[in-house]
This record gives structure tokens, sequence and C-alpha cells, in this order.
């Protein structure tokens, strides 16, 4: 056993700051688990992580970045759907990115062995595995099991390599108490991490939740909007959930303020009309919260020809 340290020799000892790999969401020389419920975007978010890192660029455009290095352990997915996921996030070639696709690798002595010496060969920054469970093979609800699997993980992070791994997590109708309680398997998982981002999707929107922080207050759910078409895919960062319902709530206003000034009008014309007012919003937003306000009462909403939808003030609004 080493010898002990004293109360007053720990309180005189000057460490370094927090050093993070993204700003107060991953940091560096630690493990960070991002979990969320099947196709609620995990592996996009690893991809567009991994891209902003090797360039330094901010993650959502948000999130600063210390360029450097990735490696991605992908046992989900394959190189070809990983070619097309790159395609459409618009990734040159010449970025620092390693990727060891569905090579059968399991979290033992010699494998993490062999991926410590990959990583100091090629400078790795970030490591990234997609997914948890398909690293080993251990019991998930064992607290000793994944205490074992832990245990290798933290071999990188010992090493200054900053890790992200994927979870997923438990059917929908489990315990939900909270984000960090979603996650599947033994609470051992989020006991063993420095920091989790748990994942929300709605629709083509996806709300971020830090449930863990180990080094700084948890950060605000924020919210970013999936952006997409037959050949490109991005990330629309909404901002924190706060200022998003302000925001929110500053569309559906101005929204009513037209209605009330028409006997009715379709969502081009709202779109049309609220960007004349200045208030910015998008063909999404505007039928999300056109969904809620017709939900309310406060709007009625009536068929037009074709898939048209017509938008006129209801009872609600007119006794107000």
């Amino acid at each position: 056993m080493e010898p002990l340290v004293t109360l007053e020799q720990l309180m005189w000892r000057s460490f370094p700051e927090q050093v993070w790999l993204i700003d107060k969401l991953v940091p560096a020389g630690a493990i960070t688990i991002l979990s969320g419920a099947p196709a609620s975007y995990k592996t996009w978010v690893t991809l567009h992580t991994a891209l902003c890192v090797a360039k330094g660029e901010p993650l959502f455009g948000n999130y600063e970045t210390s360029q450097g290095n990735v490696l991605i352990i992908d046992e989900e997915n394959g190189e070809r759907l990983l070619q097309e996921r790159l395609f459409k996030l618009k990734a040159t070639a010449d970025l620092p990115i390693y990727f060891s696709s569905q090579p059968g690798f399991v979290l033992n002595d010699d494998n993490v062995d062999a991926a410590i010496l990959s990583c100091k060969t090629n400078d790795i920054k970030l490591l990234i595995i997609d997914s948890l469970v398909r690293v080993h093979g251990s019991d998930e609800n064992s607290a000793g099991d994944m205490s074992g699997v832990f245990k290798q993980l933290k071999r990188f992070a010992a090493k200054g390599i900053a890790v992200l791994v994927t979870h997923h997590n438990r059917k929908p109708g489990a315990n939900s108490n909270g984000i960090s309680n979603e996650m599947r398997g033994s609470s051992d998982i989020l006991a063993s991490v420095d920091c989790h981002i748990g994942l929300r999707r709605r629709d083509k929107s996806l709300t971020l939740h830090q449930g863990k922080n180990r080094y700084a207050e948890e950060l605000e759910p924020f919210e970013v909007h999936v952006v997409t078409d037959d050949d490109s895919f991005k990330f629309d960062y909404q901002g924190a959930m706060k200022v998003q319902e302000n925001r929110n709530q500053v569309i559906k206003n101005a929204a009513l303020k037209l209605l009330s000034e028409h006997d009715k009008l379709f969502q081009k014309e709202l779109l049309i009309g609220l960007d004349k007012l200045g208030v910015k919003t998008n063909e999404h937003k505007l039928r999300e919260l056109l969904k809620e306000v017709v939900s309310d009462g406060i709007v009625l909403e009536t068929a037009g020809l074709g898939k048209t939808k017509y938008y006129s003030l209801g009872a609600e609004a007119n006794d107000e």
C-alpha cells in the first residue's frame, strides 16, 4: 500500500484544470456515455462529433472542441453504411479519422493493449465505440460484470484518451425516472462513467440531456433539429430548452396575431407572414407548434384542397 496522504497535504496540492475535448460535454482522459432509444440518431451524433473534433469545429456549431485525431470502433453498422452517412454529413477524405468496422472487437486485455498501441501510433485524442453491448459478453445487469467492462475502458482514459461510447435505453414503459435511469443495465454503468448524455427523439427534433457531469455543473437540456434530404444530413442547433421554450412562445404569439387578422391561413402563408414580422422559424417547427395550439383548442385546423390544411382562431382564443 502506498503512503497515506494527510488532509493538509491534499488541501495544499495543486491540480491542473480539467481539460475538455468538447466543452462541458466530453472531458479529455475520461469516459462519456451517449444513450438513447433505437433510431434516436446515436450513430449520426457520434459521426458528427468525430467530424467536429477532427476539424476542430464546434459541436452542433455551439460547443467548442479541441482538435484531435479520432478512432471509431464500429460494431453496429459496417463500412458501407458508415460511408453513406459520412457522404451525407459532407465529410472530406483528408480528415484524421480512423475506423475499425465490425472486427469483432471485445474488451479484454489483449484487444485493449493493441487498441491503446494503435491510439498511440496514430495520436488518437477521441475513441468512439458504437456500441457498448457489442464489445463485451458480460451481464449488463450485474454490477460486478460491468465493473470489469469499465475497468478496460478506463485504461484508455488513463492514457489521456477521451472515450465516447454509445449505449441503449430500456424498452418503452420501463423505469424512466430521469434521463440516466432510462439507460439499460446495472446502475454501475452510470457510476463508472464521468459524463452521461441522453438523447430523446421526437420526429426530426432531438433533445440532449446531460444526466451526469463529474467535472462541472450539468448543462441545461438543449435541442437540435435534423435537416436532411436525399444527399445531405445536418444538425441545426436550436438552443437550451428554456431559451427554446421562450422562442416557441414568440412564434406562437406571432402566428396567433396573424390569424387574428385573417379568417384563415394555410401553413405556407403563416411562414411568409412570420418572416415579414421578423420571426424566424421553419416548416417543421411551425407544424409542431400548430399541433400544440390545435390540441389546446386555441386554433382550428380544417382540410383544404389536397393535403392543404387551413388554420383559424378557435373558441379558446376568441374567448380571451
